[in-house]
């Protein structure tokens, strides 16, 4: 009788948790704050209009289809802090400049890029130059260096989205997170201990218990 009560009660601890996981993602996500992570996009040199516009976007999509971020999108940078003021970051972008930017979007990244086409041969385009990511936080900021040909570019957008996109997403598995899988172990652990305790009494009870004793009828002896 023991031994059902706890198996019933581990079995709903068990049930409980495993549901409890499902959600507890999506609960933690609804409750982080969003990371805001600012683009104010990419000088060029020497750079076809429409070529310009095709990297635009695809550094915007890349930054922008990340969950977890809050994305401010050029147009939005330069109508919150005005033409002129992006014009004189692109013109001398050092960390001083980056700060002032990031600051007066307050965001908790900032992205600006610098690219200059330097191929020889009209009919190819030779991407030179960088993408840059400042950290609010620490107040330092990484140069993601690109030398490729237009026609490789999304190589070099794979890489730059995995080393510098993904990795200013929160980190962190939640307390909730790590409390259900601690339930779960125990829940595991406890069932273990509950099978062998009840198989050890049965087999105990098994070899303690006294063998049935027959009674054989012995007939009556002749006088």
């Amino acid at each position: 009788m023991l031994y059902s009560s706890i198996k019933a009660t581990l079995v709903f601890l068990l049930v409980f948790a495993l549901n409890y996981a499902q959600i507890a993602p999506g609960l933690a996500g609804a409750n982080h704050k969003k990371v805001r992570v600012a683009f104010v996009g990419i000088k060029f040199e020497e750079m076809p209009k429409d070529v310009q516009e095709r990297i635009l976007e695809r550094v915007r999509e890349a930054i922008e289809s990340q969950a977890g971020l809050q994305f401010i999108k050029p147009a939005e940078a330069e109508k919150a802090l005005g033409p002129e003021k992006i014009a004189a970051f692109f013109n001398q972008p050092d960390s001083a400049a980056f700060r002032a930017l990031i600051d007066g979007l307050q965001a908790d990244f900032l992205i600006a890029g610098r690219i200059a086409n330097q191929s020889r041969d009209p009919k190819r385009i030779l991407l030179v130059g960088e993408i840059s990511r400042f950290d609010r936080a620490t107040n330092l900021f990484h140069k993601f260096e690109i030398l490729k040909y237009y026609d490789n570019f999304g190589v070099e957008l794979v890489k730059f989205k995995q080393e510098y996109v993904e990795t200013m997403n929160p980190t962190a598995t939640s307390g909730k997170q790590k409390w259900v899988w601690l339930v779960l172990g125990g829940v595991t652990i406890a069932g273990i201990v509950a099978m062998t305790l009840s198989s050890i009494k049965a087999g105990a009870e098994g070899e303690g218990s006294p063998a049935p004793i027959r009674r054989r009828n012995r007939g009556r002896e002749n006088g």
